[in-house]
């Protein structure tokens, strides 16, 4: 179980190392507690995108300019050889200002890079 509990936090401290070596342009971070809870936002990202998690999907609207990416990390699973894990990245949505990420389940984390 501990090895669980270190790969959760670890798996958060991923989310916001990803929003601290993004240069240039605003970084919204939103990160779960665990698996199945709701994303909540770090740093103030709540000020930067607005975010509506339902069980398989995320709708968000930003309100600080356009978003050229949007990456969405799931949670690890180990299938007892591998760990495996989740990843979606959307470059250049159809529509900056506001989208749905289509998941399977809850994701891990969902970060938003704002600008050109």
């Amino acid at each position: 179980m501990q090895g669980v509990i270190t790969r959760r936090l670890a798996g958060l401290g991923v989310a916001a190392g990803l929003a601290a070596t993004v240069v240039g342009g605003s970084v919204a971070v939103f990160a779960a507690g665990g698996p199945g809870e709701h994303l909540r936002p770090i740093d103030g990202a709540e000020l930067l995108v607005e975010l509506t998690q339902a069980q398989d999907s995320v709708l968000w609207v930003s309100m600080a300019g356009p978003v050229s990416t949007v990456r969405s990390l799931g949670w690890p699973v180990d299938d007892g050889v591998h760990e495996l894990g989740g990843a979606l990245v959307i470059e250049r949505p159809a529509d900056p200002s506001a989208g749905v990420v289509d998941i399977d389940e809850p994701p891990m984390s969902v970060q938003f890079t704002l600008g050109d």
